[in-house]
């Protein structure tokens, strides 16, 4: 069995990466947004729509993957500051 030990300090570093990459994700998806309009001002007719319907399908979902990843951060602040909290508790700082 694997033992890993991890503080509070870790936990947060770990949230700060992943609000980075999700920043990351979400100026791609938007740059994504952009070239689609681009690309279809190029052309008309029953393609256009197909694949402006499957875009945004897709566009949806990676909003809900990004929602997804930001409340996993609001999770981890929690658990952090709790994890805090019963270190306090330990040390019997606090009652």
């Amino acid at each position: 069995m694997s033992f890993y030990q991890i503080d509070s300090r870790q936990l947060r570093g770990k949230k700060d990466e992943l609000i980075g990459l999700l920043r990351r994700f979400t100026q791609e998806k938007e740059t994504l947004c952009a070239k689609e309009t681009a690309l279809r001002a190029m052309w008309e007719g029953a393609a256009n729509e197909k694949f402006h319907g499957l875009f945004v399908k897709n566009a949806g979902q990676m909003d809900a993957f990004g929602e997804v990843v930001n409340q996993y951060t609001v999770v981890i602040d929690n658990i952090a500051d709790r994890y805090d909290t019963a270190e306090q508790r330990n040390l019997g700082r606090v009652m």
